[in-house]
């Protein structure tokens, strides 16, 4: 379904041009996207478009060449852009190939604004790898995203990063962990401001040293709820909590 911009409801067909004109303009669309909006989703000439850069632009426009490998839109002007208040950045330690394209989708369609591949004490050897395997799949994936949920600015998947790395660069940080003693993390949000990164780790958890050295560098533990979650389920879920906050 596309979404409308800041209304309610179905709006019109959305599709990606990383080079958007300033003003009014034609923009021809690449080939993938042009068989997407003419094949997939039968958008006809006249039919209205919206074009989104992945940068935070968006336009509206009017398609007014339609063939498969080719689709022309006339741009008209600006379009109301949907995105989250405030950005939030995820450090996870990624799951298998196939959970993390899923968790790059649904981290993708809520809105979150970096992902950055996690490598901790127990993340599975292997890991490291996925992110430059995957990167064009998960571009495709973070596209097709911002086609459903009306934000034109894309999720970025940043390099791949140490867990002490990343504890030293968040300005803040809430570390995921099932213990039930540790606040909820719905209690620690802050109303304005910031967000902190959430760190989510891998299966196994986060060793006691990392735990230590991340409460050393002001790092608070928080947890979801009272069960034990998987790992793209708690980054989700986690993602969805806060930018709903």
């Amino acid at each position: 379904m596309a979404t409308a911009g800041d209304r309610r409801g179905p709006g019109p067909e959305r599709a990606y041009a990383p080079d958007l004109p300033s003003g009014v303009g034609e923009v021809v669309l690449s080939p993938e996207e042009s068989h997407h909006l003419v094949r997939v989703r039968r958008v006809r000439p006249e039919d209205p478009v919206v074009l989104f850069d992945g940068a935070g632009g968006s336009v509206l426009g009017q398609l007014v060449e339609a063939v498969p490998g080719r689709a022309v839109v006339a741009v008209e002007g600006p379009y109301p852009d949907r995105e989250p208040t405030r950005p939030l950045v995820l450090a996870v330690s990624l799951p298998e190939p196939g959970r993390s394209d899923d968790l790059v989708a649904s981290l993708a369609e809520l809105g979150v604004a970096r992902l950055v591949p996690l490598l901790a004490a127990r993340t599975p050897r292997g890991r490291d790898a996925l992110p430059a395997r995957r990167r064009e799949r998960w571009g495709r994936i973070a596209r097709e995203a911002a086609k459903v949920n009306g934000c034109s600015r894309l999720l970025r998947i940043e390099p791949v990063a140490r867990f002490d790395a990343v504890v030293a660069e968040a300005p803040a940080a809430c570390v995921l962990d099932p213990d039930p003693e540790v606040p909820r993390l719905a209690s620690v949000l802050p109303a304005h401001g910031d967000l902190p990164w959430l760190l989510v780790g891998p299966e196994g958890g986060f060793t006691d040293d990392e735990v230590a050295s991340a409460e050393r560098a002001g790092a608070l533990r928080v947890r979801l709820g009272p069960l034990a979650l998987r790992t793209s389920t708690a980054a989700i879920a986690a993602a969805a909590l806060t930018l709903g906050s």
